[in-house]
């Protein structure tokens, strides 16, 4: 992700000096002893800073083997940053930008420059942290000299040092869209799906406060092609999830990077819903009400009645059924199951609409006229199974008011009998429902579908001991679906 700080945005050839740099910075391209590198981390453990003459010869060392428009990082303890500055500095570097790591240097998940505009944009509108927090980092980044306390204090900070007259960190990002060059800086965000996940790029124009653009790519091949098909789809389905009343991206240029492609995008205002619900569940039925609004409003516009294909219920259904089924206790009667409902409802005449297939509050922002926003569009289709939206939607919202301790207590409190938003739950999709206009045997199995597409893409990308609540929803349905069709009948 470092790489990314870089003129050209890559790293053809790296170095690491010294012993504790976080897993997620390292490498895989490494430069030998004597060769010039693009990107130097510089590292050092405690002992390693104790060690007579270690840092001195580490600094010559960097400064000595760091290209002409290479990027070198510290990453070094708070007591030895002074010391190395001044070092770095008389090796004829300029230190440029200290950066902050959050939550820290071993999960980094955002990557925050500290200077004004891209720091206070960072605290008030992406960071999930609670309101008191946000309104804490505020005053006190407005104290004279804080940027500077806080890269000298804090302990996931690291900084950059470059050769004077470098070309502008981030030149790649401002050059994208127009060719020319321009400087300003920019906040990094990694996805919770990790390293095959996508990376956003929050692109400030000089000392601009806002943001002019959000990038959006991967660093692996794995999964970049999303980003032709979320350009696709926004251009899309945007129009009309608009005209339903949500605030949407504009999808701007599609670039590349080093061979990845690069979706430059409108900025959306606002907060996501997921740590709004957490600090201040009581709005919990209000939000509900103003997603299916909207959810109404898009499926009356891009609703369409055709025969149910084979292809889509296999695609939607059978086949992460199939994926799942030996895991599952009762996984082939389940399969069985779906298969019989599959074959009876197959060429008979529904209703399609256009979905959205990863509506988590994480997603969808609210800003401070209360209109809802929505991002992250690579999911979309325009056909897709009806209904299936509301139910990750209502099931996402309850998990993040209850602060996502428990996804399956969550999908409970909406479905079972007994659930605590059961009945307002089945309300809601009574009125989704009069729109879309589906039999009963068809919305049982978008029901189904829902959760088996992301049990599915859950197991794609779970790693050994995580946590896998979507697994869990699906086992239930496995063994206990008819306790989850009375809001059928309502």
């Amino acid at each position: 992700m470092l790489e990314l700080l870089h003129p050209d945005g890559i790293a053809h050839r790296s170095l690491v000096i010294g012993s504790n740099a976080p897993t997620t910075l390292l490498l895989q391209s490494r430069t030998e002893p004597g060769q010039y590198a693009d990107l130097v981390i510089l590292a050092p453990t405690v002992p390693e800073c104790r060690t007579t003459g270690w840092l001195e010869e580490a600094a010559q060392s960097l400064a000595r083997q760091l290209a002409t428009h290479g990027v070198a990082y510290v990453v070094a303890p708070p007591r030895w940053r002074f010391r190395i500055k001044h070092l770095l500095h008389d090796h004829g570097l300029s230190v440029e930008l200290p950066i902050i790591h959050l939550p820290d240097h071993a999960a980094n998940r955002y990557l925050v420059p500290l200077s004004p505009a891209p720091a206070r944009y960072a605290f008030s509108k992406l960071l999930p942290i609670p309101r008191w927090g946000s309104a804490l980092a505020m005053i006190g980044l407005r104290l004279p000299g804080c940027e500077r306390l806080l890269g000298n204090v804090l302990p996931s900070v690291g900084f950059v040092a470059r050769h004077p007259g470098a070309r502008p960190l981030f030149d790649w990002l401002f050059r994208l869209d127009c060719g020319r060059r321009r400087s300003g800086s920019a906040v990094i965000s990694t996805s919770w799906r990790g390293k095959d996940g996508a990376v956003i790029i929050h692109r400030f124009l000089g000392c601009d406060a806002t943001p002019s653009a959000v990038a959006k790519m991967n660093l692996t091949m794995k999964n970049s092609e999303n980003r032709v098909g979320e350009a696709k789809m926004l251009a899309c389905l945007g129009p009309s999830a608009r005209s339903a009343g949500a605030r949407i991206p504009q999808p701007l240029h599609l670039g590349q990077l080093n061979d990845h492609p690069v979706l430059l995008q409108s900025v959306v205002g606002g907060l996501p819903i997921a740590p709004l619900l957490a600090s201040r569940p009581n709005q919990l039925p209000d939000l509900m009400e103003r997603l299916v609004v909207w959810l109404e409003h898009w499926n009356r516009s891009t609703m369409a009645t055709t025969p149910l294909d084979r292809k889509l219920l296999d695609q939607e259904i059978l086949a992460p059924a199939a994926l799942l089924a030996p895991l599952l206790e009762q996984g082939g009667e389940y399969h069985d199951w779906l298969t019989g409902r599959c074959a009876a409802v197959a060429g008979a005449t529904t209703t399609l609409v256009a979905t959205h297939n990863d509506l988590t509050m994480w997603n969808v922002l609210l800003d401070e006229q209360r209109r809802l926003g929505v991002l992250d569009w690579e999911a979309a289709r325009e056909g897709g199974l009806p209904l299936v939206d509301f139910f990750y939607a209502m099931t996402d919202a309850v998990a993040a008011a209850r602060g996502y301790v428990d996804r399956q207590k969550a999908f409970e409190a909406c479905f079972s009998p007994a659930g605590t938003y059961a009945h307002a739950v089945a309300r809601l999709l009574k009125r989704l429902r009069d729109v879309i206009e589906i039999p009963d045997e068809v919305a049982e199995l978008c029901f189904h579908a829902c959760w088996l597409h992301h049990a599915a893409n859950e197991h794609r990308v779970a790693v050994a001991g995580a946590p896998r609540p979507f697994f869990k929803i699906v086992q239930q349905l496995a063994l206990h679906r008819h306790q989850f069709r009375w809001w059928l009948k309502r």
